[in-house]
């Protein structure tokens, strides 16, 4: 078993997170797995392997039976927010930096209830005063002692798998303000076309689109990889598009000859 102490708790830490990402990934398929069978294609201790699961589980992403462990029923739905929150996490962080290098102090930003955008809330400060608002719970919660962070809440109806505010109030909320930019991210990016599996996720994104003065959009290679139900808008109805290095070359030309600004980092 390759399951020695780490000296470095950083390195631990991050080790645990990808552990517990291969476990989420193969209860995925949606039938239950025995433990022993998963410490052991893990290559860690049964001991290892409940203290990943007992993480998991208050999380509300996975249950332990009897000797076996599945994945919650919510977590089988791509909108589950923990579970998505997981995948891709340092290209999300250099998507969020990029587009908070082109934020000024002063600025009025709406930010939605994406994974992606959640980021955005590691780097705020740098660029600080600014005015935040926001549908998404994680950010209200990071940012709600920040300094310098004017921040505003949309209110709505809260929604557990998205872990955001959404509905007529949230959308009224936002047609209230006028933005100087509005930071998105999408489920999904078919063609030049963006979709997500909600309408009301919708509704709350295109509300944020029109009360902005430019809007940005951020998506890794993920993005391009499947599809989704309910049309959002054009990638060309955003000011600039910020993408991760790895987008297929085809994709990544159907973009580009559309004329929108394009930022790869």
């Amino acid at each position: 078993m390759n399951d020695h102490n780490n000296s470095d708790p950083e390195a631990a830490s991050s080790k645990a997170e990808r552990r517990r990402t291969k476990i989420i990934q193969t209860l995925m398929s949606g039938s239950s797995t025995q433990i022993r069978d998963l410490a052991e294609s893990l290559g860690v201790s049964l001991m290892t392997i409940h203290r990943d699961l007992s993480v998991l589980e208050k999380e509300g992403l996975v249950r332990r039976l009897r000797g076996s462990v599945s994945a919650e029923k919510s977590l089988l739905f791509e909108s589950s927010y923990n579970y998505r929150g997981r995948k891709n996490v340092e290209d999300k962080r250099r998507l969020a930096r990029a587009a908070v290098a082109r934020l000024e102090p002063g600025n009025a930003v709406m930010i939605d209830d994406s994974t992606t955008t959640y980021y955005l809330s590691e780097f705020l400060l740098d660029v600080a005063p600014l005015t935040v608002v926001t549908n998404a719970a994680p950010i209200l919660e990071k940012l709600r002692h920040a300094p310098e962070i004017d921040l505003i809440s949309t209110g709505g109806r809260y929604h557990p798998g998205y872990h955001g505010y959404f509905g007529a109030n949230c959308e009224k909320a936002i047609r209230s303000y006028h933005v100087d930019v509005a930071i998105l991210s999408t489920t999904t990016i078919q063609g030049l076309s963006l979709y997500t599996p909600d309408e009301i996720v919708v509704r709350a994104k295109q509300a944020m689109m029109q009360v902005a003065r430019k809007r940005i959009l951020l998506a890794d290679a993920t993005k391009f990889t499947f599809s989704a139900l309910n049309y959002v808008a054009e990638i060309t109805d955003f000011d600039l598009v910020i993408l991760t290095g790895d987008i297929p070359p085809g994709k990544l030309d159907l973009i580009r000859a559309s004329k929108v600004n394009v930022e790869i980092v």
